[in-house]
């Protein structure tokens, strides 16, 4: 079953990992959407300018029918995913069966989402 939750993240940015946050991708300028091996940046809509709609669940439940703007692998050694804020602050949080997770990414815009959908296999 997929959740949801409605914030305006700080910095409008969230962190897709293992509970233990994994390392960051090292931050570039203009893509939207970066990783590396333990996790994942995703941006957002500008903090001031209102919140973002976040959902979290499985791949074949919150597909939208489009092509994803994410599509790739995460380890995940405790068998869970979350999403959290660069403050840490847990957002959407779900177990998952394996040590290596596949993540899809979409969003509603290419530069200032105000909806991200985050489906796991």
């Amino acid at each position: 079953m997929s959740q949801s939750t409605r914030v305006s993240p700080p910095n409008s940015i969230v962190f897709i990992s293992d509970p233990n946050g994994g390392a960051a991708p090292y931050p570039v300028r203009g893509p939207l959407i970066l990783s590396s091996p333990s996790c994942i940046s995703v941006g957002c809509k500008m903090e001031q300018d209102g919140p973002t709609e976040f959902v979290l669940g499985r791949a074949h439940e919150v597909d939208p029918g489009s092509r994803p703007a994410f599509d790739g692998p995460l380890e995940t050694p405790n068998h869970a995913v979350v999403v959290s804020t660069v403050d840490r602050e847990l957002l959407l949080s779900d177990n998952v069966p394996t040590t290596r997770t596949r993540v899809r990414i979409w969003v509603n815009h290419p530069t200032e989402p105000d909806r991200v959908i985050v489906g796991l296999e």
